[in-house]
């Protein structure tokens, strides 16, 4: 190697030049093939993983961001859940609030020839307790006794209706059929307890504030 670098010294000073270029391209070529290539080849495979990490950091900062706004829109969703539990009616309730149509019916000027309570229709967290009511009377009057089921302070919902006109009543109305359900629900064992206590909590919470 000594002998080499001699002999270049003792060269003239374009070829010394020639020399040094083709050493430095030598280099070049190593540094290309051996350390700077394998590098671009890992770089081009963790690049979409790292840019996947980099969006997914930024939607978690956004929401951190909106983390206030979700924990209000939460405390308003429970909230409104406790406040629809209050309006469905308790299984004690329940016969009670079925005389109650049955007697707005009645006030309004209805012949019930049905009233029959349905089976309960289990769904996921609640049932739905269905009656089914026939009654005959004056189609103004079948419409005031709807209207007065949907003021309810428990939730009753009138469905499946249907009116066949009959004969004309002497005072001039018409006189309707009517087919229908009336249906109210009640949340199954445990879920209004539990929409209670979340509200406690959140009392005690505030309270606390």
């Amino acid at each position: 190697m000594d002998k080499i670098i001699e002999t270049l010294l003792r060269q003239k000073p374009f070829i010394k030049v020639l020399a040094l270029i083709v050493i430095l391209g030598a280099i070049i070529g190593l540094y290309w093939q051996f350390l700077y290539r394998p590098v671009q080849a890992e770089i081009a495979v963790i690049e979409p993983e790292l840019n996947k990490l980099k969006a997914e950091l930024a939607a978690k900062k956004e929401i951190v961001k909106e983390k206030e706004r979700y924990i209000a829109e939460l405390e308003q969703t429970r909230a409104k859940l406790y406040i629809a539990l209050k309006q469905l009616p308790d299984k004690s309730e329940i016969p009670t609030l079925l005389e109650n149509v049955s007697s707005l019916g009645t006030a309004a000027g209805l012949q019930f020839k049905l009233f029959k309570p349905m089976p309960e229709v289990s769904k996921n967290f609640y049932a739905e307790i269905p009656v089914d009511i026939q009654v005959d009377g004056k189609y103004r009057d079948v419409v005031s006794f709807f209207d007065n089921v949907s003021k309810m302070p428990r939730i009753v919902n009138i469905v499946n209706i249907i009116m066949d006109k009959s004969k004309k009543d002497p005072s001039g109305g018409t006189m309707v059929s009517t087919s229908c359900n009336a249906v109210t629900y009640k949340f199954i064992e445990g879920a209004k307890t539990e929409a209670a206590d979340m509200n406690d909590k959140k009392n005690s919470k505030e309270e606390k504030k």
